[in-house]
């Protein structure tokens, strides 16, 4: 699957509501096969990720199961694809979620799915700041080193398709950069990135503490 249908997703979902009220709405590029994008069919697929990340896909406090809820749904795709053919590795991403079996529209109907869930209606989340963070050195690295491709509120960026980070578990970051620092993932636009190799324990103990930040509600 190459990226320009994971664009063409992102902005087939754009106006939630419209969607909501279509069965099903087909995305189709000059190159690419047709994707038709069923959110009811997308809750049905849901109820086996709810079996680890929620009702809601809400994650799991501590980060032991990521909050999947509100991700952009270009990078929930890649993702589901990713561990559909073993480009990612998770056992029960594959056996629990049944994902070998699954089509490239039934996993865009699922990512629509999730994309358009809204936590803070259904299931508002506290993150908590871990301890021994440094804020606001954590807000300087992030905005020096991390901004331009997620964002500058950590909320994403299509064009770089790179995912929402704010209102994520500190205990699946810090899982994640490990995985980046030890070469298990790499940035998918910067395969040669090697920021994280830089950084001490505690500026990313001071990173991931701002991003907890980000998702705070007033």
């Amino acid at each position: 699957m190459r990226s320009s249908m994971v664009r063409t997703l992102a902005l087939s979902v754009a106006a939630v509501g419209f969607l909501a009220a279509l069965p099903s709405l087909a995305v189709a590029t000059a190159n690419e096969p047709e994707l038709e994008i069923d959110l009811e069919l997308g809750q049905r697929l849901h109820r086996q990720c709810a079996l680890c990340h929620g009702q809601f896909s809400q994650g799991i406090l501590g980060g032991k199961y990521p909050r999947l809820a509100g991700q952009h749904d270009y990078y929930l795709l890649k993702s589901l694809v990713d561990y559909r053919d073993g480009n990612r590795e998770h056992a029960a991403m594959v056996v629990v979620g049944g994902m070998r079996g699954l089509s490239d529209s039934d996993l865009a109907s699922l990512a629509a799915y999730i994309a358009a869930i809204d936590l803070d209606e259904v299931h508002p989340l506290i993150v908590p700041t871990p301890e021994g963070a440094d804020v606001d050195n954590g807000s300087s690295l992030y905005r020096s080193d991390c901004r331009t491709c997620h964002g500058r509120e950590a909320e994403g960026n299509p064009r770089r398709e790179s995912p929402r980070l704010s209102g994520q578990y500190d205990g699946y970051l810090f899982r994640q950069i490990e995985k980046f620092k030890a070469g298990q993932r790499v940035h998918a636009n910067d395969p040669e990135d090697e920021t994280f190799a830089a950084y001490s324990d505690q500026q990313i103990l001071d990173i991931v503490g701002f991003l907890t930040t980000l998702d705070d509600k007033d």
